[in-house]
């Protein structure tokens, strides 16, 4: 996680702060001056206005939409002859019936247009236009008198388009020339409409387009500084409310995790302090072997709540590092057995080890994954009543080697399974028996190896967790002894 440094002492801050206070508050007041003279000058503008006249607009007769119009007369000149030439070739009806269609509509647009645009030397190019329609309606029906004498369908269609591609350039031509004549005197009489505009007797004066100017910049710019005055003191206010929550959360975490510590280690020093009880009230009957082992199991327990307590730490700060090997999956079943068992029999519940047949490799820190395994177990003991079993077992697959701590207790209501791998959980009704710390960095360690963890679990009939381990070795990790650093919110992406 990557950490800020501000090299600014609290004092500097605040003097800057303050500084640019100031700064801001005689702007502002230099801006309202201006704005003051500004006004008096306006009064000065205000008696050389005169009356605006707008430019004569109505000079314009050229209707620019009849360049428009031109480019539709010319499309529909254009389909008529290209359904023309495709109804030749394919011979269907409904292409004769639409060529009929267009040509229909496009005499009745060219009537429509010479009589809304009626430029003179216009009135020659249209009727050239039309005739050389009719022209090509001759040549259509010389193709129809082909067809019924049964002549191929591609001569026909090869003779028409011989016929009309010069009677379609020429009609384009044309076309041209109109669009032409009609751009032209649309220009002429927009110059018309510019000279009437320059000859109008009055216009608005200058000095009043830049007095509006320096008005409504006056305006933006008091209005800017006005919105940073109000949010500067929104930002201060903010700043104080999440130090003063910042305090609060840090002190609720220390306090919590000063709870959190008592708790797990409450029941080991618990164990140590009735053995030692023992020890001392009568050592001839004690059994020094078992008695070790749990003291050392007790030991054990407590050196790994510290541990996760480093490692929670580790996490946020420069992360957790990792010491792979290609291992046996029973030796790390048989480091955690060695470890619970004493815990086991003083708590007067069976701990059940499944022999792993055949063996099964895995890439995983040992000493991390008994951590691992000595929590889930830890737990399951816990909340198992005297006489019941706890069974640790394996299967796996071409990826992973998954082991599973199943238990029959208390188990845990569904809709507080979602957070159970936070930090601090803890369900209401075994609060006293842990903080839940361990599960967080179960959690932790399992996705950093690249695995998974999951649990199930009813209430009144016990839980399930499993998590994973891979079988492959991860990408850019060497066979033997392999270091893997995972730095806080890394997710592995291992190649399995």
């Amino acid at each position: 996680m990557e950490i800020k440094n501000d090299n600014q002492t609290p004092i500097e801050q605040e003097v800057k702060t303050h500084n640019k206070w100031n700064l801001e508050k005689r702007s502002l007041t230099i801006l309202f001056v201006v704005f003051a003279i500004v006004i008096l000058g306006a009064w000065g503008f205000a008696i050389q206005l005169k009356q605006t006249v707008a430019a004569n607009n109505s000079a314009t007769h050229a209707d620019p939409t009849a360049l428009v119009e031109i480019e539709k007369l010319r499309n529909l000149s254009a389909a008529q002859i290209d359904d023309s030439r495709a109804f030749f070739l394919l011979g269907s009806s409904s292409l004769f019936e639409r060529q009929r269609t267009e040509r229909a509509d496009f005499n009745r647009a060219l009537t429509d247009f010479q009589a809304k645009y009626n430029l003179p030397k216009a009135a020659d190019y249209l009727k050239q236009i039309r005739e050389l329609t009719e022209k090509t309606q001759t040549i259509f029906d010389q193709g129809m008198e082909f067809r019924e004498k049964k002549t191929e369908s591609k001569i026909v269609g090869q003779f028409f388009q011989s016929k009309t591609s010069s009677i379609s350039s020429d009609i384009n031509k044309a076309f041209d020339e109109v669009k032409k004549l009609h751009r032209d005197e649309l220009e002429r009489n927009r110059a018309d409409a510019r000279s009437a505009a320059v000859g109008a007797e009055s216009q608005i004066p200058k000095g009043m387009l830049s007095l509006t100017v320096l008005m409504s910049l006056i305006f933006v710019m008091m209005a800017y500084l006005v919105i940073r005055l109000v949010r500067k003191q929104e930002f201060q206010l903010a700043q104080q409310n999440r130090l003063y929550e910042e305090a609060k959360k840090a002190v609720h975490d220390r306090d919590e995790t000063l709870y959190a510590i008592s708790n797990d280690l409450k029941d080991s020093l618990g164990i140590i302090n009735k053995t030692a009880e023992r020890m001392v009230a009568d050592p001839h009957t004690l059994d020094l072997v078992e008695s070790s082992q749990l003291m050392k199991s007790s030991v054990s327990t407590i050196e790994g709540v510290i541990e996760d307590i480093r490692d929670n730490n580790s996490r946020k700060m420069e992360g957790i590092t990792l010491r792979l090997d290609q291992l046996p999956i029973d030796q790390v079943l048989e480091n955690a057995r060695a470890l619970m068992a004493p815990l086991a029999k003083e708590h007067g519940v069976r701990l059940q080890v499944d022999t792993v047949n055949p063996p099964i490799l895995a890439f995983y820190d040992n000493d991390r994954v008994v951590r691992i395994l000595a929590n889930l177990i830890s737990n399951a003991i816990k909340f198992s009543q005297r006489g019941e079993k706890v069974v640790v077992k394996v299967r796996s697959d071409q990826k992973f080697a998954n082991i599973s701590v199943v238990d029959t207790g208390t188990g845990i209501p569904a809709a507080q399974q979602a957070g159970i791998f936070d930090n601090f959980w803890q369900a209401k009704k075994t609060a006293d028996q842990g903080s839940g710390i361990g599960l967080a960095m179960v959690k932790t360690l399992v996705t950093a190896h690249g695995g998974t963890i999951d649990i199930q679990s009813q209430e009144g009939r016990g839980t399930t967790v499993t998590f994973s381990l891979p079988r492959r070795r991860p990408v850019g990790a060497s066979m033997k002894k392999s270091t893997v650093t995972i730095r806080h919110s890394d997710v592995p992406n291992w190649s399995l």
